[in-house]
């Protein structure tokens, strides 16, 4: 059983979601020279106009914040639990968690670039940058995959798991 390598996926996958507090999900420039930064726990507006009418409650990305928190200590929690396991049902109800925290993942990167990168720039009507600081969004699919191959790995202990039951 590779239990290892999927715990430190799943690990590696927080560790990835966990930088989408440090890093921009995207960037915005409009004509004046404001710089705008939707980040996973709010918007950075950085300005040289000295009145500045537009701003971003915190309330705005809540749902984000909510989302990425759940998924990270989640990942905290199957990397750990993975090597506790030993009988098939403990193997059957993390696979059931990380399908659950999967479907969270999938529903965070949909907020991000639906709603959210689209959002933010609409009420500016200015396009959003993903230019090198502003990768946030795509580390966050790169969390994805890492995930995915972490409960493949579930699934095929699953299987040897029930093989050797069945020799008994």
């Amino acid at each position: 059983m590779k239990q290892r390598a999927q715990s430190i996926l799943f690990f590696l996958s927080a560790i990835v979601f966990g930088l989408l507090f440090f890093m921009p999900l995207a960037s915005y420039l409009d004509e004046y020279g404001t710089y705008y930064k939707l980040f996973v726990h709010g918007v950075n507006i950085v300005s040289i106009a000295p009145n500045l009418e537009l701003s971003f409650s915190a309330i705005y990305t809540l749902p984000l914040l909510i989302l990425t928190v759940a998924v990270i200590l989640i990942n905290f929690y199957l990397s750990m639990a993975i090597f506790r396991a030993v009988k098939l049902n403990q193997f059957v109800k993390l696979f059931k968690l990380s399908r659950i925290n999967i479907a969270l993942a999938v529903v965070l990167i949909a907020t991000i670039f639906i709603y959210y990168v689209m959002k933010t720039g609409s009420p500016l009507a200015i396009i959003p940058s993903f230019a090198w600081p502003s990768w946030g969004a795509f580390f966050s699919l790169l969390g994805l995959i890492m995930m995915l191959l972490a409960s493949a790995g579930l699934r095929k202990d699953i299987k040897k798991v029930k093989s050797v039951d069945r020799l008994r």
